[in-house]
Parts: structure tokens; C-alpha cells; sequence
């Protein structure tokens, strides 16, 4: 009867061991100054993920969280230098990554999470702000809902831009944001 009952505790300790291990995000690469890790829909909440991240001396803390995506700045330490390959300390694990090479619908899926438009409507003041959550160059096109070209602004190795939208009429536009890593394309109502 000692041996039932030691067999059940092992088992209930291994069942027990499993369901709390957690695993390494299936994709993740680097800028100089951010990682980003991609998880399979539904398989990870945002409060199971580490708050923080090491890379040898370096500390990142964890700036965005969703289903799919959890982004994380450098807060201490220096930055990557090598950012195709490198080892990612969650405190449970190390987990390796190499190539950096990420499918067009994952690239998507970030900077879709990433980008912000606000406010939307534009109901009062007179700036449409853009937060790209990457340092990027920019350029916003703004267009009437006949495809005219109203307004365009372009600017260089920025996180955030604001467009002055004062000299447009009430209405329904659509603002072409183009980075050197994708084109996203976002209704905007300007109601001033």
C-alpha cells in the first residue's frame, strides 16, 4: 500500500511539474534597443510572460503585451550588436534565437499591434498623432475619399509624429503611413 501511495505522489508531483513549465516563445528577434516575441494565438497570457528579459548584463522590461506579441525596451545595460543571434533569459529558461527573419505576416501582425492613430476622430485641436513603437523614418499621405492627395509629411528616425490636420475639411480621410518597414493604411474622421 506504500508503494500506491508513493507512485501517486510522484506522478501527482511530475503532473504538477508539467503544467506549471513554461515554454519559449516559438519566434523572437531584436533591434538594437528592443525584442519582440511572437506566441501561437491562445497559448500564453500577458500575465504568465516575464515582466523583464535579460541578454547578458542587459535588462529589457516589457512595454507591450497582447495574444500574440510581447515587445521589451532596453531599461539597463547595452545595447545588441548582434541582433540576428542571441540567448533570452525569462528566468525559467534561456532561450536561443537565430536568423531573425520573420514571415511577412508576422512583421505584419507587430507592426499592426505596435502602430497607434489618435485621436480618431480629430474633434478637437489640430494633430493627428502617429506612435510606431519602433524608431523608424515615416511618411504620413493623407487622402479625401476620391483618392486626392490632401496633405503629406515626412520625417526621419522617429517612435512618434504628429501631423498638423488643421487645413483639412470635415470629413473621412484615409492616412498611408509609409516606414521603411511596412505601409499601413488607417481611416481618419476630422470633425474640428
Amino acid at each position: 500500500m506504500k508503494n500506491y501511495y508513493f507512485t501517486m505522489l510522484v506522478l501527482a508531483l511530475f503532473s504538477f511539474t508539467q503544467i506549471q513549465a513554461q515554454f519559449c516563445p516559438p519566434t523572437g528577434f531584436a533591434t538594437d534597443s528592443n525584442l519582440y516575441f511572437i506566441y501561437d494565438a491562445g497559448t500564453s497570457a500577458c500575465v504568465d510572460r516575464p515582466t523583464t528579459v535579460s541578454i547578458g548584463a542587459s535588462v529589457y522590461t516589457q512595454t507591450s503585451c497582447g495574444d500574440e506579441l510581447s515587445v521589451y525596451g532596453l531599461t539597463s545595460g547595452s545595447a545588441l550588436t548582434d541582433t540576428s543571434s542571441f540567448a533570452a533569459d525569462f528566468g525559467f529558461s534561456i532561450c536561443e534565437y537565430s536568423g531573425g527573419n520573420l514571415s511577412a505576416e508576422e512583421f505584419e501582425m507587430i507592426f499592426k499591434t505596435l502602430l497607434k492613430v489618435y485621436p480618431n476622430p480629430v474633434t478637437r485641436g489640430d494633430n493627428l498623432h502617429i506612435e510606431l513603437g519602433v524608431n523608424t523614418s515615416v511618411k504620413v499621405e493623407i487622402y479625401n475619399v476620391t483618392g486626392k492627395r490632401m496633405l503629406s509629411t515626412g520625417k526621419s528616425d522617429l517612435s512618434s509624429v504628429s501631423v498638423d490636420v488643421s487645413t483639412l475639411e470635415n470629413g473621412i480621410y484615409i492616412a498611408q503611413i509609409i516606414t521603411d518597414m511596412a505601409t499601413i493604411t488607417r481611416k481618419v474622421i476630422i470633425m474640428n
